[in-house]
This record gives C-alpha cells, structure tokens and sequence, in this order.
C-alpha cells in the first residue's frame, strides 16, 4: 500500500506524463488502482503479466499529452508509438525487464535487437536490462563478460 501511496504522489508532484512499472508480479490491475498510480489523470495502461514469481512490465501514457498509435509486446518489452499532440512529434516509448536468469538473457537481447532495429522514430528505452556492464557492479566473482559485450 505505501508503494502504491508513493507512485501517487510522486506521479501528481511530479507531473509524469508516462510511467513504467517492473517485476509488477501481477496479474490484473483494476481501474482504480491504475487511477490512482497516476494521480487521478486519465492514462492509457497496458501490462504483461509474470512469468512465475517474477517479471511484469506495466506501462502507461498521460492521455491528455499523447496519442498512441499501436501497441506492441514481447516477453521483455512493451513499446508504445506516440505522437506529442501539442507538436506531432512521433517517438516510440519501450519498457524493459532484461531475463535475470542466465540462460535467458541471449534471447532476451535478441528480442531487444528485433524491436528497435525495424523502427524509423526516435526510441526511449528504459527499464531494467538486468545486465552487469562492469565485474565492479558486482558483490561477488560470478561475471559473465559476454552480455555486456553483447549488449554494447
């Protein structure tokens, strides 16, 4: 509940006018939890539910700034086409949340490839890509080199 009375507050002092939530574990969101993670404001919401116990994107848009032209998911993303309507400014907005598992983490990086290499606009990652760039970032000597390298 405090987390949810945050997301509030932080969203209406802050004005946000997208918001992306990870490792959200649900399901379903109900409309008026999805009200209120945006300050009252009327927002576009589109999720991904969990695979087991972790992952769940949840991703939405501040209908009084943006018109959003498609929706689009995978495994590891969501990806919004928006247009600004105070300037028509196409970009598209994507929400990640990389595999944390080893033996994911190839095919999550694949997905990542394929989703922004046929896009022609401008693109805004952010997210969670759950990839160690540097054996510093670590607390133990468990590194892999080879998905920063990859991901670079």
């Amino acid at each position: 509940m405090a987390k949810f009375r945050f997301l509030s507050d932080t969203s209406k002092e802050q004005k946000l006018d997208f918001i992306a939530l990870l490792e959200t574990g649900k399901n379903d969101f109900s409309n008026a939890s999805l009200k209120s993670f945006c300050g009252g404001q009327d927002f576009f919401w589109h999720w991904t539910r969990p695979r087991g116990r972790s992952g769940g994107i949840l991703l939405g848009i501040n209908e009084a700034v943006f018109d959003i032209s498609s929706v689009d998911e995978d495994k590891f993303y969501i990806k919004f086409h928006i247009k600004n309507k105070d300037d028509d400014f196409q970009w598209i907005l994507v929400a990640i949340y990389g595999a944390a598992q080893e033996e994911y983490k190839e095919a999550f990086l694949v997905e990542l490839v394929n989703a922004c290499s046929k896009e022609s606009l401008p693109i805004l990652l952010g997210g969670d890509f759950n990839i160690i760039r540097n054996p510093s970032e670590k607390n133990n000597d468990n590194f892999n080199e080879k998905w920063p390298f990859l991901f670079n």
